[in-house]
């Protein structure tokens, strides 16, 4: 089924890249970091949406060094870095033990935010 040029007009206004990282991996953080940057260099809209495990990357405490270096870099930047408020109830992480910035979202509010975005990836 081809597109009409409205539908194609408006593909073409989305930009940004919307990533939902479900792990608490450090390979995983990594590569959404890295893609988030990217974004960023690229001068389009990044934002991490961590859910499930993945918002335990977001607690204060220890780090590894390279990914807190990598995580501060990507919040200087302007990466949007998002903890599931659902996920946080459900693994019993609270709020106030959150890296400073990070923002708390359901899964609607995020997706507002995805579905304007260019790339949307799952990690």
């Amino acid at each position: 089924m081809s597109k009409s040029i409205p539908d194609m007009a408006h593909d073409l206004a989305r930009a940004g890249m919307a990533i939902i990282l479900s792990r608490d991996d450090p390979g995983a953080v990594r590569s959404a970091l890295s893609l988030s940057l990217a974004a960023i260099a690229a001068e389009d809209p990044a934002a991490i949406f961590f859910t499930q495990t993945g918002v335990r990357f977001l607690q204060q405490g220890e780090q590894d060094a390279a990914l807190a270096e990598m995580r501060s870099m990507a919040q200087e930047e302007g990466v949007r870095l998002i903890a599931c408020s659902d996920s946080m109830a459900e693994i019993g992480v609270q709020p106030k033990v959150l890296i400073p910035g990070v923002e708390l979202a359901g899964a609607m509010s995020f997706y507002q935010f995805a579905r304007q975005a260019a790339v949307s990836l799952y990690i």
